[in-house]
């Protein structure tokens, strides 16, 4: 979820240095990587925050990990959750992607995308909203596919899967106003223009507890290692059929924002990024990496500030360097492979 008019003032800066938890155990099929896991140590050391990482190359069985199995807000990573369910309800007979769901009540939607931007009585189908949730992390669009799919519905899925981990809790308005410390019947029918008038001053401890309880709870949270099984299970075709994997691939390969993992990569990257900023700076991206000879390299990073008291400046500064790490990161493992023969 992008930075939004409601500015989700957040937080991180102090240095906390990122080492790597013991490995995670691998699947018997599988073997860790220990040269590649060295190398994202050391361009891990001195970064500041808190970072996750799970590579997996899936034709040779390889990964690496750190922090892997430990928990991090999904921020609009958990829209690859949402995409695996409609495509299973589609399935099912459910949900018809031709649908056409009516466009209403945009007062209602925070942070990133369009649909806000558009008068109410527009009509997309549920293959737009699927497009526009993805590729430009639409929250309204999102919204409405959870409303449609039934948020439990989801998790469910997701254990359905093998990801005991992974929980989607609600959609992306919940989310935010969890995440900015508000909660309760007051604040259920706060909407773009009327959160302005929040009396922040006057709530400042209400806000603060509620800021702790999200972090403590962590609402819409993954681990690397589970978003990295659940985008493995998307390319090999185990989370869906022929043809729902070859329409979510092809969804998630449009993605607009391209600053994280692509960044210094060539070729086609599969993905999703989610971005909150508060109670802490949150800064993810997760996808497929297509190398030159067809094989397919899974990467998931995902990373948190520690205060909430950083400047607008610092924020912004806190999550550019993000950004750049998460580059460096599909960097190194594009370059390891492409200059490391297949065994």
């Amino acid at each position: 979820m992008k930075r939004s008019i409601v500015s989700i003032a957040l937080a991180a800066g102090v240095a906390l240095w990122a080492a790597a938890l013991p490995a995670q155990e691998a699947p018997s099929a599988d073997k860790r990587n220990d040269q590649l896991e060295q190398r994202l140590n050391a361009a891990l050391v001195k970064t500041s925050g808190t970072w996750g990482v799970s590579i997996k190359h899936v034709e040779r069985k390889e990964f690496a990990g750190i922090r892997a199995d430990e928990k991090f807000q999904m921020a609009s990573v958990f829209k690859v959750p949402v995409l695996v369910e409609l495509f299973q309800q589609v399935k099912d007979g459910k949900v018809s992607l031709d649908e056409r769901v009516e466009w209403r009540n945009p007062e209602l939607y925070f942070g990133s995308g369009l649909l806000v931007t558009l008068e109410p009585g527009l009509r997309p189908t549920v293959r737009d909203l699927a497009t526009l949730m993805i590729t430009i992390s639409d929250n309204a669009a999102t919204d409405l596919l959870c409303a449609k799919l039934g948020v439990a519905n989801i998790t469910v899925r997701m254990r359905a899967l093998g990801l005991a981990k992974t929980s989607v809790d609600g959609g992306t308005r919940e989310l935010i106003l969890q995440a900015l410390g508000l909660r309760g019947e007051a604040y259920r029918n706060v909407t773009t223009a009327t959160i302005r008038d929040v009396p922040w001053d006057r709530i400042a401890d209400e806000v603060a507890q509620n800021r702790k309880r999200f972090l403590e709870e962590c609402p819409n949270c993954t681990t690397p290692a589970e978003m990295t099984l659940l985008l493995e299970k998307i390319v090999t075709g185990q989370a869906a059929d022929k043809d729902a994997t070859d329409q979510m691939l092809r969804i998630l390969s449009r993605q607009q924002f391209n600053q994280r993992l692509p960044r210094w990569v060539p070729g086609r990257f599969d993905h999703k990024t989610g971005t909150l900023n508060a109670p802490v700076w949150v800064v993810n991206d997760a996808g497929i990496l297509y190398l030159p000879g067809g094989e397919h390299v899974i990467i998931s990073v995902f990373s948190r500030g520690a205060e909430q008291t950083l400047t607008p400046l610092a924020l912004k500064v806190a999550v550019a360097n993000a950004e750049e790490r998460i580059g460096e990161i599909a960097k190194i493992v594009y370059e390891y492979y492409t200059a490391q023969p297949r065994p």
